[in-house]
């Protein structure tokens, strides 16, 4: 049982996005890894905070995660999805459009689904062309919430 649990945004610099990480080719028959956030030792992470109660209550919060190529925003598809340590196991949790995506997705805690310390939190795309995200871009961006169980 978690001893503690809260609430945090990760960033691209998290997900090894940093302005400084090598470009990433993508191909539009496939997806392909853009990011990647290892679960830290004795914790369990879940993407998302929140939900919408049965009295209508919205406490979820918006994942924002744009990804630009040379000329601007990718067009295409962005995939949020789990994998094991051994990174055998991948396993979606969320997709949408990368426009959907770069104006603010409604991010809820699914619930009891979360990973464990040494596993990943993933971030894929698959985009309508192949082409490669420019990881230079300043207009790159990755806000995702994630609720955080300390073991």
């Amino acid at each position: 049982m978690a001893r503690v649990v809260f609430q945090k945004f990760l960033n691209k610099d998290d997900f090894g996005m940093s302005a400084t990480a090598d470009d990433i080719a993508c191909n539009s028959a496939k997806w392909t890894e853009i990011g990647s956030y290892q679960v830290p030792a004795q914790q369990e992470i879940a993407f998302g905070v929140g939900k919408v109660s049965d009295g209508g209550v919205d406490s979820r919060r918006n994942a924002t995660i744009r990804v630009d190529d040379a000329s601007g925003q990718i067009a295409g598809k962005l995939r949020l999805a789990y994998a094991d340590a051994n990174e055998v196991t991948v396993q979606p949790i969320q997709e949408d459009l990368i426009s959907n995506w770069a104006s603010g997705v409604p991010l809820a805690e699914v619930t009891k689904l979360r990973v464990r310390e040494d596993s990943y939190l993933k971030i894929l795309v698959r985009p309508d062309t192949s082409t490669t995200v420019d990881m230079s871009d300043t207009d790159n961006q990755v806000d995702v919430p994630v609720t955080i169980y300390v073991l």
